[in-house]
């Protein structure tokens, strides 16, 4: 795949830097793309605990961190950025980034993010559920539905306790049974949710065990980025 273009896939930890690129390379070969997507990882934390301390840095430190981590790629041909991370994207303005690196690259930088998605998500419904890493992440996904709809209700938790234990690699039904997630699920439904929004990248790891559990619509943001990188790049 000499020809492939290549896609720097950036995240907050190095186990969901490696699901996104895993993520990529599978819905690759789901919609047959020629000539296919190189991913390339990129981690801009070394574990929770570092990717947490990034989202409550001042913005001189995250668009140090960022620079390091665009400036490379991009020397290496790189023009699409795939942010495979609720948290970062909710803690950075890479909406804003984007276009200062296309003036500062003389590059079209096209960078895809789950918050992008999230404010088109707010126009379909008027009561959300969310599930996200941390209540940072949440406000911040709030904010973007409420950016398409402002009378959205959303129905929001954070809990750091199952990326925990996705990053130590127990197994999904464990995670479940640990976390509590069957009586959360049964909390947005009572309050009226029409769908859940899997607010975190991690958490489509245990989305099967999710939908055992409840009959509510499950939307994985990542879906929707990797439509909007195909159109870009076709």
């Amino acid at each position: 795949m000499s020809d492939s273009i290549k896609i720097a896939v950036i995240a907050g930890t190095p186990v969901d830097t490696q699901m996104g690129v895993e993520y990529i390379e599978r819905k690759t070969h789901e919609a047959g793309f020629e000539p296919g997507f190189m991913p390339l990882y990129c981690p801009a934390a070394l574990d929770c605990d570092d990717q947490v301390k990034f989202q409550y840095s001042d913005d001189d430190e995250k668009r140090a961190i960022m620079d390091n981590i665009f400036d490379q790629v991009i020397q290496d041909g790189v023009s699409d950025f795939f942010i495979y991370c609720n948290s970062l994207s909710g803690a950075f303005d890479f909406d804003s980034y984007a276009v200062r690196k296309s003036i500062d690259s003389g590059k079209d930088i096209r960078i895809y993010t789950p918050l992008q998605v999230y404010r088109k998500l707010g126009s379909a419904y008027d009561r959300i559920g969310v599930m996200a890493a941390n209540n940072l992440s949440a406000h911040a996904i709030e904010e973007a539905l409420m950016a398409a709809n402002p009378d959205i209700y959303m129905i929001g938790t954070g809990n750091m306790a199952i990326v925990r234990a996705i990053e130590d690699d127990l197994s999904p039904g464990e995670i479940v049974d640990k976390c509590g997630i069957g009586d959360l699920l049964r909390y947005f439904e009572a309050c009226g949710a029409e769908a859940l929004l899997l607010g975190c990248t991690h958490f489509p790891y245990i989305k099967e065990e999710i939908e055992k559990l409840t009959d509510l619509l499950i939307i994985d943001p990542a879906d929707e980025m990797f439509e909007a990188l195909l159109k870009a790049t076709r």
